[in-house]
């Protein structure tokens, strides 16, 4: 009989090309803290990784428009900007859509046939609109894992196509990313290459204003400060000239069930947008100035979002029309204070210094004086 006291029994599955076993008996105090890459299959980013090869940024100015373009390399989730999964190739892959970093993430992974996640990967810090591509160790020799009790797991892996089963769960107490994750919306932003009249390319500067844009008015619509403001209107916003009440119950169903916002460019026109959110376009103008530390000028996308939630331009969902303030007059004021009050996720223009960016079209590399 074994004398070791670390000797217990040993449970072992096989199944989907892979072999598991579980020490029974708890984590040996020999194993230390499972950051041995030697014997562990934790993978663990820090700041040194960024470096490396592994790492690459999105919607950097350069970035081709078959990336930029193409939905299945660049879109998001207005509550879901961190994307965390396992391609193909059996590598852990990162996109983190934000102009502001996060930090200490942890990745747990389940296998279906368990009980209970083991701790995959961990992030010290998530750069803004970094792609992270590492590979699993894994996939080249057993390692064992933590499991949320405790218990160390060895995994043998037969077939790299069996990571397409594993059950990912992110785990983040960043103020920032649980600002975002707790929005309501969950638009899917996309980035359009718009054609025809009053359509130019979006570049890579203007798709990372859209996402600091569509985040900041996601976390906005689902505010408190916005639902205690919405409710001052109540009876005050009208769809159409004949002065049809907008219920404003019913208009917060609309935002937050919206689908998509397929952001673009135009010229020679402020903004343009369509019902559903399949148009989401603007000047560079309003990419550059719907900050409150800008010119604090955001009155034309919040007139083009109320086309995406299907308002014209009768009632004052969108103009006036001698209805008085509305729908615009209610965001402009409620997104300028969140802002000035750091409520905002990209409350400042300083965290992408856009205006100063040579790569657009303007030259307008100062706030022009008001």
């Amino acid at each position: 009989m074994c004398k070791n006291k670390w000797c217990k029994k040993v449970r072992c599955w096989a199944f989907c090309g892979m072999t598991v076993f579980l020490w029974s008996g708890g984590i040996p105090a020999s194993y230390g803290t499972g950051t041995n890459t030697e014997t562990y299959g934790l993978v663990r980013v820090t700041e040194a990784d960024y470096a490396s090869s592994d790492v690459t940024y999105m919607l950097q100015n350069g970035e081709p428009s078959k990336t930029l373009f193409n939905k299945k390399e660049r879109s998001f989730r207005v509550n879901r900007p961190l994307q965390i999964s396992i391609d193909k190739k059996g590598e852990l892959l990162v996109r983190f859509y934000s102009p502001r970093p996060i930090h200490d993430v942890v990745v747990w992974a389940r296998l279906p046939e368990m009980r209970e996640s083991f701790r995959l990967a961990e992030f010290k810090k998530i750069r803004p609109f970094a792609e992270i591509r590492k590979q699993l160790p894994v996939l080249k020799q057993e390692k064992k894992f933590v499991t949320r009790s405790g218990q160390v797991v060895h995994l043998k892996v037969n077939q790299r196509d069996f990571y397409a089963k594993l059950e990912l769960e992110i785990a983040c107490d960043d103020l920032l990313y649980r600002q975002l994750t707790s929005s309501s919306c969950g638009w899917e932003i996309t980035f359009g290459e718009f054609r025809g009249d009053h359509c130019t390319p979006l570049l890579p500067a203007h798709a990372r204003e859209a996402v600091a844009l569509t985040l900041n008015m996601s976390v906005m619509f689902s505010s408190d400060d916005f639902r205690h403001e919405l409710e001052k209107y109540e009876g005050r916003l009208f769809s159409d000239n004949r002065g049809t009440v907008v219920q404003t119950g019913e208009l917060l169903k609309k935002i937050y069930s919206l689908k998509t916002l397929n952001c673009g460019h135009v010229v020679g026109i402020n903004g343009m947008a369509a019902a559903g959110g399949g148009v989401f376009g603007f000047n560079e103008w309003c990419y550059l100035s719907h900050y409150a530390d800008d010119q604090n000028k955001s009155h034309t996308i919040f007139h083009e979002f109320a086309h995406t939630l299907g308002y014209t331009h009768e009632g004052n969902m969108t103009y006036v029309n001698n209805f008085g303030r509305g729908w615009v007059a209610l965001c402009e004021d409620t997104h300028t204070r969140m802002s000035l009050e750091k409520k905002l996720p990209v409350y400042s223009r300083h965290f992408l210094n856009t205006r100063k960016d040579r790569n657009r079209y303007g030259k307008d590399y100062e706030v022009p004086a008001a």
